[in-house]
């Protein structure tokens, strides 16, 4: 039985991440309070350059509290780019505002600068950009922007914790930031995030949303626990008699496993509600934080390997790569072909409202008025580039790559 190689699947999770999971798992009494909330927040602080920060159940919490802070109504705007999970244009239409979408570059993954002007209108109150993949947005230029227009900036950094701008961290360029340490982000805890700001007076408005709010359940925090410890048996098994997918099928469906985006939110409903971050998953978030330097090196050096093999573009400066995206034709083929050699490539995000089943009409968004993110969003497959992968594996992708590329 060889090794599967997969993009997702708890990506980051390495012994030491299963073996401090266990360990907690087996300590109750520090699952809702401890000092890891306090160390977290506080490395986290230091790696930002922010004053304040607030940990948080979820990144989409994180977002949802950051846009509530901004006391907006149903006739703001909060400018968001397409090609992007529907947890951000759902955090604005919960905080009561309206998404309106944002092309991308031709043949690329963030904002288009110059659909971005034509679309800022005065009912335009914020920005959220996203460095898609950990490659860094045109901050010079967005920031001048919305100084001109009055916009408050908020850096979205689920994929590019750890990147760098003119060598100023990703994240500390912002009115406000918002991190997720989702089970295949940068770092992760399975669930939870963090928001992050140097204005006082956001401040303020954000201690009032986020300060004392409730601790999620045991029951909620045991399956969280439970994730690493499941996931180290069913990685293995992947596609050996397609066992570690039965099993992982079985685990969701009797609720031990929870989905990263449940159904609820394809149709735009809250059905995780903004809760604090446990001490429990502050542990596993600070334990791959001290990680954080090794890993984005890791997942640099990988990314140049497949940019040197596939004779792609070199990476924008200061990138980390999440994971490396590269264009096709018939991405569904390849991602087919590269599952016989026990491959699992990712389609982040396709289609351009992900995940598949979204109800676009419900966010708003209307097909054709971002043609370039849609024309990528049809193209787009992920390669691997999460700590576990190594030289060798990154050949494999590559070998399948070039063989559907030449047949």
């Amino acid at each position: 039985m060889c090794q599967p190689i997969l993009i997702s699947i708890s990506p980051n999770t390495s012994c030491s991440d299963i073996a401090l999971a266990f360990k907690t798992m087996l300590q109750p009494w520090r699952w809702q309070t401890g000092k890891a909330l306090s160390q977290l927040n506080t490395q986290l602080k230091s790696q930002l350059q922010a004053k304040h920060c607030w940990l948080l159940n979820s990144g989409r919490s994180a977002l949802y509290i950051a846009l509530k802070a901004l006391n907006l109504n149903s006739t703001d705007e909060v400018l968001c780019q397409a090609f992007t999970c529907v947890a951000v244009p759902n955090a604005i239409l919960w905080a009561g505002a309206k998404p309106v979408f944002v092309d991308t570059v031709k043949n690329g993954f963030n904002l288009d600068i110059k659909d971005l002007q034509k679309k800022i209108t005065s009912q335009s109150k914020a920005l959220i950009v996203q460095h898609t993949f950990g490659q860094p947005d045109d901050l010079q230029v967005i920031k001048q922007l919305c100084e001109k227009h009055k916009l408050t900036l908020i850096e979205d950094c689920a994929h590019s914790l750890g990147a760098t701008y003119q060598s100023k961290p990703i994240g500390s360029f912002a009115d406000i930031t918002m991190l997720s340490f989702g089970r295949d982000k940068v770092i992760s805890s399975v669930f939870g995030g963090a928001l992050l700001t140097s204005n006082q007076a956001l401040a303020k408005k954000i201690n009032k949303l986020a300060n004392n709010l409730p601790s999620p359940s045991y029951i909620w925090i045991y399956k969280q626990l439970l994730h690493p410890l499941i996931m180290a048996i069913i990685t293995p098994l992947y596609f050996f008699l397609n066992i570690g997918k039965f099993l992982l099928f079985l685990y969701q469906k009797s609720r031990l496993l929870t989905f990263p985006v449940s159904s609820q939110e394809k149709v735009c409903q809250m059905s995780l509600k903004p809760q604090s971050l446990p001490n429990a998953l502050a542990k596993l978030a600070l334990h791959q934080l001290n990680k954080l330097a090794k890993i984005n090196q890791q997942r640099q050096q990988l990314a140049k390997h497949y940019q040197q093999a596939l004779k792609l573009p070199p990476a924008s400066p200061g990138s980390i790569y999440l994971r490396l995206p590269l264009l096709v034709d018939q991405p569904e083929k390849l991602i087919n072909q590269a599952k016989k050699h026990h491959v699992l490539l990712g389609n982040w995000y396709r289609p351009v409202i992900a995940p598949q089943g979204v109800d676009l009409n419900k966010l708003g968004y209307k097909t054709g008025s971002c043609p370039q993110a849609e024309a990528v969003s049809q193209q787009v497959v992920n390669l691997p580039t999460h700590p576990k992968m190594t030289l060798k594996h990154a050949n494999q992708v590559v070998k399948i790559i070039k063989s559907y590329v030449n047949h």
